[in-house]
């Protein structure tokens, strides 16, 4: 039999299905690709794990100027710091054979006692602080105080190296600026920022609800001399602002009834923070009469001075000397006008200045703890 040949169009056609079958058969899967995008998203590349660890050297190396202006105070004022320390230290080690846990409070309820109405804001912190975060901060501090001992230890253990093995250390090698970033590389892996950081944190909230505390009883005081000056305020309008009016050039006359208002307001509130100052005053006066006689009871009695059972503590005679003591610093501090004689007020400059310093903190912390 006779075959006709296939048209001429069917063989290109032919060639082109085989080669489209090739080029299927050797293409790779169509899910390939996202799976390898999806793995290098899962592990960052060495590259970008070394960019952002040199980052750090770059931020300290353009901040050393001023680590090295802190550093240099630093080791300006650690000479002082290290002396008062020692000082102190020495000073509770040679008074330990008298038992200062004893007449230490003692000494304090006295000047609570006749001199705590000028420590009207020390006062008032110091039993909101006992009741509110006394303990946390007590924790606190001692977690501190061990990070601050191994970041020494670390530190210690640091100047003693010397990795090139010339026989000198290697912090004696570098400048000011490279061993300032030397050691706080040393501190930041010596110390445990978890527990830094919830320290630090007990220790501002603590300090945050004092200043609440304060605040709450400056506001009732503010409250209270607005008030009284109101009141004031009420009485002088109809007397003594008529007067003003006319010896007051007409120019000037619209500036009297402001005045006075404000003024009768600052005088309430005067008013109103020696009402204050006069319960703090007798507050302390009662806690300090309390801490005084309760500590001198008790060291008399560890020296044998007086024997155990001489004295109830729960007794009439002893609570009714307590309140002797107690109304006579009230009202020595009265008699002084809520101020300190001379030779104590030399004494206790440092109090002073921690007094001074509450009531800013007072006077500047806004709500929410932020200055």
């Amino acid at each position: 039999p006779h075959f006709s040949p296939a048209p001429s169009s069917a063989r290109p056609m032919s060639m082109f299905s085989r080669k489209l079958k090739s080029n299927k058969a050797t293409k790779s899967p169509p899910s390939a690709p996202p799976v390898k995008h999806v793995v290098a998203q899962s592990a960052p590349s060495p590259s970008v794990v070394t960019a952002g660890l040199t980052t750090l050297p770059t931020v300290l190396d353009k901040a050393g100027p001023a680590l090295v202006a802190a550093s240099r105070l630093a080791a300006q004022s650690e000479p002082y710091a290290v002396a008062t320390f020692e000082f102190c230290r020495k000073t509770w080690l040679a008074l330990q054979p008298y038992h200062p846990q004893e007449f230490g409070p003692a000494i304090v309820g006295f000047i609570l006692c006749f001199f705590g109405g000028y420590f009207a804001t020390i006062t008032a912190a110091v039993e909101a602080y006992r009741i509110t975060g006394y303990a946390n901060t007590r924790d606190a501090l001692v977690i501190i105080w061990r990070n601050i001992e191994a970041a020494q230890r670390a530190s210690l253990k640091d100047d003693e190296l010397d990795e090139d093995h010339n026989g000198i250390p290697d912090t004696q090698e570098i400048t000011k600026k490279a061993l300032v970033v030397r050691k706080i590389g040393v501190v930041a892996k010596s110390m445990d920022p978890e527990q830094v950081g919830d320290a630090l944190g007990a220790i501002y909230m603590g300090f945050v609800a004092v200043v609440a505390t304060l605040r709450v009883h400056f506001a009732a005081c503010v409250s209270l001399g607005v008030a009284v000056g109101d009141i004031v305020h009420n009485i002088v309008d109809e007397n003594l602002t008529p007067v003003l009016m006319m010896s007051t050039p007409k120019e000037y006359q619209k500036w009297v009834g402001p005045g006075v208002r404000y003024a009768c307001k600052v005088i309430g509130v005067i008013a109103a923070w020696l009402v204050q100052q006069a319960i703090t005053a007798y507050h302390s006066a009662t806690r300090g009469a309390q801490l005084f006689a309760r500590g001198l009871l008790t060291y008399l009695v560890r020296h044998k001075y007086l024997g155990p059972n001489v004295i109830d503590e729960k007794g009439t005679v002893f609570n009714f000397a307590i309140f002797v003591l107690a109304m006579t610093g009230f009202w020595s501090q009265i008699m002084y006008g809520f101020k300190l004689p001379f030779p104590i007020s030399v004494f206790l400059i440092p109090i002073r200045m921690l007094e001074f310093a509450l009531r800013v903190c007072v006077g500047t912390m806004r709500d929410g703890g932020r200055a």
